[in-house]
């Protein structure tokens, strides 16, 4: 039926129009001046004369009378007694026409008229419009998985309802792809990034209150061995209860800020791997922090069920305050990080509150290790030598190589600093090369030089036997020196070996095939059984210096120092006591059967060509029939 209303409007325009030309000719029928020569009238006899009304159809006509002629067709105009006046129709209906009112009323009508289709032909263009958007509408809904609508495929309700539908499916859209972007998949915390967005803002907030804040950076200990032991699956069920844990924290403490455009918790993240972070948002106690902490020790405490498993586990804690420790997030979760590592070398399972004696510390390792960096690169190091003597005559056994590193600025830096810094960053590796083969080149000139039955003992790190094939590794050196294998003894210590794998050790053992001698150094210190002393590959045990300065003081002392001993024996290991400076400490160990001392009191490290001239120039006959020579011990 809509097609229909332009035709009907039209229709109704036509109509209204032609009645206004019949008032109009009625008018002018009225105004007819019956003298006017330019009208054509004509006087009809009543009697011979027949009236007939104008046709239903001609609205213009409608409600007068027509005569009809052969000529032409007349309108009445008025009647007498005797006679019908009319007018020639057709010039009447002219003369209507071209009026100047019906002119203006033709005007109003075309007006009218072209209003009239203009606005259809926009109704038209409009309901094109709607179903085409309709259409594209349906469209995006398939597009999305969602139901079109079919109710009016054409019609506004139904292009408002698919608005509606596409509104509310990009909202969510929007609502789970901020979430996603911001939350960690495994344990669906958020993430570092948001995580220090959300303390900037709490801090900026703090500011103007003047509130106190603090960070929890918490770190699981021994979660590297559920992963090892039980697998990578178990590890994420152990670190999706700890975040449920961690929450249940929050939730006691009243704790939780949930952002309400994603609905996740601010003050909790998992920073990565089995890091994990507590943010407190207001500090309004002394205590409120440690108490936390506690809880969360305790919590992580608990065992971890997972099937028929129980694991144990426990976490380090490191604490940071805004503003006293720092005044940016990222700061604070730094800083915090710090901390924790404190926790971690002071035993583990504990808590620590960032102190500035920490950022100094941690400085200084910075500091150190880019120094470290360009001294490796540029090899600015050098070695010193140690002898190993026989306790009966002073023989030298062998010598232990020492890295030295003198500072340009700092001055001699000590082993015991840089030396775990380099194995911490894999810088042992690149050092450890260069240490290895001017050892061996070193004892390779000595021993063609005379000291045959001397051996060189190079201290090897765990990181190094992680990262390289051992054999491959020290027969390359041996063989680019020239150095006899037999000539070479490697110091490993007890830590490392109880930690050594068994391809590892394998190594080892084709090593020792090869002459090389191993050594277990710092033993005691380690907690090693004596089962797997049994199994190790080793020739020597260097006894911890420890054990030494300890051994006249405290009986207990003396008799793990005979009982050392006693084993070595029986294992037919050579027994090596360390860090002997005293002249009682020599006799001590002479006379519980220690067959090699080292230490202070037998010499200093020296550098090479101090014991060149000390061996080499002052002993050569002796040097050339022993293959070695006894070291002058100076008072």
């Amino acid at each position: 039926m809509n097609k229909f209303k332009p035709l009907s409007g039209i229709f109704f325009v036509f109509i209204l129009f032609c009645f206004c030309l019949n008032i109009e000719l009625t008018n002018q029928i009225n105004r007819i001046n019956l003298f006017n020569p330019d009208i054509d009238l004509r006087h009809f006899d009543i009697v011979d004369t027949t009236l007939e009304m104008a046709p239903w159809y001609n609205p213009m006509l409608n409600g007068h009378y027509l005569i009809h002629q052969p000529s032409a067709d007349f309108l009445l105009v008025k009647t007498t007694d005797t006679e019908f006046i009319a007018a020639n129709a057709t010039k009447l209906i002219l003369m209507t026409l071209t009026s100047p009112i019906n002119f203006i009323l033709v005007c109003m009508v075309l007006f009218v008229g072209f209003t009239i289709i203009r606005k259809e032909r926009k109704k038209i263009s409009y309901q094109h419009q709607i179903a085409q958007l309709n259409n594209n509408a349906n469209q995006l809904l398939v597009a999305f998985n969602l139901q079109p609508q079919h109710d009016n495929p054409s019609g506004l309700g139904n292009l408002s309802q698919s608005i509606n539908n596409l509104n509310t499916h990009v909202a969510n859209y929007l609502k789970q792809t901020q979430t996603s972007i911001c939350q960690d998949k495994l344990t669906l915390l958020i993430d570092r990034h948001a995580y220090i967005e959300h303390i900037d803002r709490q801090i900026n907030f703090t500011d103007e209150e003047q509130l106190k804040c603090a960070l929890l950076f918490i770190d699981l200990d021994g979660f590297k061995q559920v992963n090892d032991s039980f697998g990578h699956s178990f590890g994420d069920e152990i670190l999706v209860q700890v975040a449920t844990r961690l929450a249940n924290v929050l939730r006691h403490h009243k704790l939780s800020n949930i952002n309400e455009a994603n609905q996740l918790e601010q003050n909790l993240s998992r920073l990565g791997g089995d890091e994990f972070s507590i943010f407190i948002e207001s500090v309004d106690t002394d205590n409120k922090v440690v108490d936390i902490a506690k809880h969360v020790l305790s919590e992580l405490e608990k065992d971890f069920v997972l099937g028929n498993k129980i694991i144990k586990i426990s976490a380090s804690i490191g604490i940071a305050a805004y503003p006293e420790s720092a005044s940016t997030p990222q700061a604070l979760l730094q800083l915090a990080d710090v901390a924790m590592y404190r926790a971690k070398s002071d035993g583990k399972g504990i808590f620590k509150v960032y102190s500035p004696e920490m950022g100094n510390k941690m400085r200084r390792y910075h500091y150190l290790l880019e120094e470290l960096r360009l001294a490796v690169a540029c090899k600015d190091f050098y070695l010193s030598f140690q002898p190993i003597v026989h306790v009966e005559d002073c023989m030298i056994d062998y010598f232990e190589a020492l890295t030295r590193w003198e500072h340009p600025i700092e001055g001699m830096i000590s082993p015991a600093e840089f030396i775990p810094i380099a194995e911490e960053s894999n810088l042992i590796l690149e050092l450890g090369d260069w240490i290895m083969h001017e050892s061996c080149r070193q004892m390779a000139a000595w021993h063609n030089a005379g000291m045959r039955k001397v051996k060189i003992s190079v201290n090897v790190s765990g990181v190094q036997l992680k990262h390289r094939s051992v054999y491959d590794w020290i027969m390359k050196n041996l063989k680019n020196t020239g150095l006899p294998s037999h000539s070479l003894m490697l110091e490993i210590t007890e830590s490392t070996f109880i930690k050594a794998s068994k391809s590892m050790i394998e190594e080892l053992e084709r090593l020792r095939a090869e002459g090389v001698t191993i050594a277990i150094d710092d033993f005691g210190t380690g907690f090693s059984s004596l089962s797997t002393l049994a199994d190790l590959p080793i020739d020597v045990i260097k006894i911890d210096r420890s054990f030494i300065s300890q051994a006249d003081k405290s009986p207990k002392y003396n008799d793990i120092l005979n009982t050392i001993s006693e084993l070595g024996q029986k294992l037919g290991l050579k027994i090596v006591a360390e860090g002997v400076e005293e002249i009682e400490q020599f006799e001590l160990v002479k006379r519980i059967g220690v067959s090699s001392v080292q230490g202070y009191l037998v010499s200093r490290p020296q550098s090479s060509i101090n014991v060149g001239n000390k061996v080499l120039r002052k002993n050569t006959a002796n040097l050339s029939a022993a293959g070695t020579s006894a070291w002058e011990i100076e008072s």
